[in-house]
C-alpha cells in the first residue's frame, strides 16, 4: 500500500467515525433535547444520570457553579468522569456528585457529599486557575463518610 492509499484510508475512516459521532450527538439530542450532547457529551450524561438517578432538579441555564438542586433546596456541582486521574473544580455549590463514566455507559458513585470539604482538600492549579484533586483520594472521602455513618 503506497503513502498516498495509507492517507486516504485513514481520512475516510475518520469520516466514518466522525459520521457516526454526529449521528449519535443527534439521537441524543432528540432524546433529551434540554443537553447540548455536542461540547462536553462526557459532561452532559454525568449530568442526566445523576438528575436522573438522584432526583434533583437541573438548574437554570446560566446557573453559575452549580449544575443541579436537591429537593431540599441545596445546589449540587456534577461532574463525570472516565480516564482522568483527578478532576478539576470551579465555582461554589452546597454539594459535589462525581461519577465514574466506563467505556459501556455504566457508572458509580466517586463522591456525594460537601463541596467545601472537597475544596479544602484540593490543591489550586494556577495554569487552569481551578481546584484540583485526585480520583483516588475523593474514594477515600467517600469511604470515610460511609464509615462515620456506620
Amino acid at each position: 500500500m503506497s503513502d498516498k492509499d495509507s492517507k486516504v484510508n485513514k481520512i475516510e475512516g475518520i469520516k466514518g467515525i466522525m459520521s457516526s459521532m454526529l449521528t449519535l450527538q443527534r439521537s441524543l439530542k432528540n432524546l433529551v433535547p434540554e443537553y447540548n450532547w455536542a461540547g462536553n457529551p462526557l459532561g452532559d450524561f454525568g449530568e442526566f444520570v445523576a438528575i436522573e438517578h438522584y432526583s434533583l432538579q437541573k438548574a437554570e441555564v446560566g446557573s453559575s457553579g452549580f449544575d443541579a438542586v436537591t429537593l431540599e433546596g441545596k445546589t449540587v456541582q456534577i461532574k463525570a468522569n472516565h480516564k482522568a486521574k483527578q478532576i478539576g473544580i470551579r465555582g461554589k455549590a452546597d454539594l459535589l456528585l462525581v461519577i465514574h463514566v466506563d467505556y459501556d455507559g455504566n457508572w458509580e458513585e466517586v463522591y456525594y457529599g460537601d463541596h467545601k470539604e472537597v475544596i479544602e482538600a484540593c490543591t489550586w492549579s494556577d495554569r487552569d486557575s481551578k481546584h484540583m484533586i485526585g480520583i483516588t483520594k475523593l474514594k477515600k472521602m467517600q469511604e470515610a463518610k460511609k464509615k462515620m455513618a456506620e
